[in-house]
């Protein structure tokens, strides 16, 4: 039998999570879900099972009783919070032996980038040496899109931004967050379609399509700098927070038109990101299907709550083992990624026990998968983190 604190003793590469902050966490009920503000939200969201699930591992952390009510486990996790944020969210990670955090540094989708003073208060909790950068394509678009310049100066501009930030910030990937900006059905508009757009947008009379015709225009021309770099490209697919996602192309599907692309196919990694959730099938099937295209689990195996080991299976179902990896999506509050470490380790003994007990994999075949999913494939996809991983490894 695979145990939790045998797969603990495999170090973790968080192939994708957020920087946190205390002056930029929401309603400490958007941990159980509810981003779109309403009437009541903060307690609708206080009675899923994802928020029962974290208080009550929050629970056995502080040693509280089993029959400590949730206001009570919150209040604590508060006084201990703001009591020494940094220090809180340290111990938190002690012992879950985390070998890198792969940063998505543009985020928040839709509000103000991390101050330098944030950014090095999140520092003094998560040691910058298991650091690691991905970039965000339309954080660098916003930045230069204020500058005003001409078109065929403004894509220029732009292309010599992200390759500075590249090489400045030894970033080991890219990030598309085209499902929060026109949806996941991408089109390929010229550069004359583009530029009207963007001329319209900076005079103030933008019509309805042309924030998705520049953002699809810039994405497509960003392949040739990952391809350049050798940087595989994150994908967020799948459900998201907040109204602004496009909800009609969740499904990662949408995505094959531009995955059969000449500049993206059999030329940049793609990487899907949240294995599609609820549309598991279909991201294994992408992975399986295209050689360039892999998956990971992050925030699929607890936000699907109950069903986590099933949801995890329907991504293996014909996805390649070598092409799926771990990832917390760690967001808004240091217990998610935390949180998810644990609950992770937890569905993947479930997991790959079933299987062996199955016979669908030995026993031994369960162990090295574990490793690959934990470890190896994110060495074998973010080739840049070879390096940075082996020299934390030694220190």
């Amino acid at each position: 039998m695979i145990g939790e604190e045998e797969l603990k003793r495999t170090g973790l590469i968080d192939t994708h999570v957020h920087r946190v902050h205390p002056g930029r966490s929401p309603e400490f009920g958007n941990l159980g879900g509810g981003y779109i503000p309403g009437p009541a939200q903060e307690i609708h969201s206080r009675q899923t099972l994802l928020y029962h699930m974290v208080m009550e591992e929050l629970r056995r952390e502080f040693g509280m009783e089993e029959d400590a009510p949730l206001q009570q486990v919150e209040e604590e996790r508060h006084k201990r919070y703001e009591r020494d944020p940094q220090g809180y969210f340290r111990k938190l990670l002690d012992g879950e032996n985390v070998v890198m955090h792969c940063l998505e540094v543009g985020s928040p989708v839709g509000g103000a980038p991390y101050t330098e003073q944030e950014i090095a208060y999140f520092d003094g909790s998560v040691d910058r040496k298991r650091q690691s950068f991905i970039l965000r394509f339309e954080r660098v678009l916003e930045s230069v899109m204020k500058e005003r310049l001409p078109f065929g100066q403004m894509t220029a501009r732009y292309e010599d931004i992200l390759s500075d930030q590249i090489e400045r910030e030894d970033a080991v990937g890219l990030k598309s967050c085209a499902a929060y900006a026109g949806g996941l059905r991408i089109r390929f508009p010229d550069r004359h379609e583009a530029e009207k757009a963007y001329e319209r947008i900076l005079k103030g009379t933008k019509e309805e399509e042309d924030d998705k015709i520049l953002n699809h225009y810039i994405l497509l021309e960003s392949m040739d700098i990952a391809a350049g770099y050798d940087l595989p490209v994150q994908f967020h697919t799948g459900m998201g927070g907040g109204s602004y996602i496009d909800f009609d192309t969740l499904n990662p599907v949408h995505l094959v038109p531009f995955l059969r692309h000449k500049k993206v196919f059999n030329r940049v990694k793609i990487v899907l990101l949240h294995g599609g959730h609820p549309h598991e099938e279909e991201a294994s099937c992408l992975a399986a299907q295209f050689a360039n295209v892999y998956t990971d689990f992050s925030g699929m195996h607890y936000l699907s709550s109950l069903k986590g080991v099933e949801r995890m299976a329907a991504l293996l179902e014909k996805a390649p083992l070598d092409k799926v990896m771990y990832g917390s999506d760690g967001v808004m509050f240091p217990e998610v990624s935390w949180f998810s470490h644990r609950h992770f380790r937890r569905q993947l003994a479930k997991l790959l026990n079933g299987l062996t007990a199955e016979g669908y994999m030995t026993e031994r075949r369960a162990r090295k998968a574990a490793r690959m999913f934990q470890f190896d494939n994110a060495l074998d996809c973010y080739t840049k983190l070879r390096d940075r991983v082996a020299k934390e490894s030694q220190s």
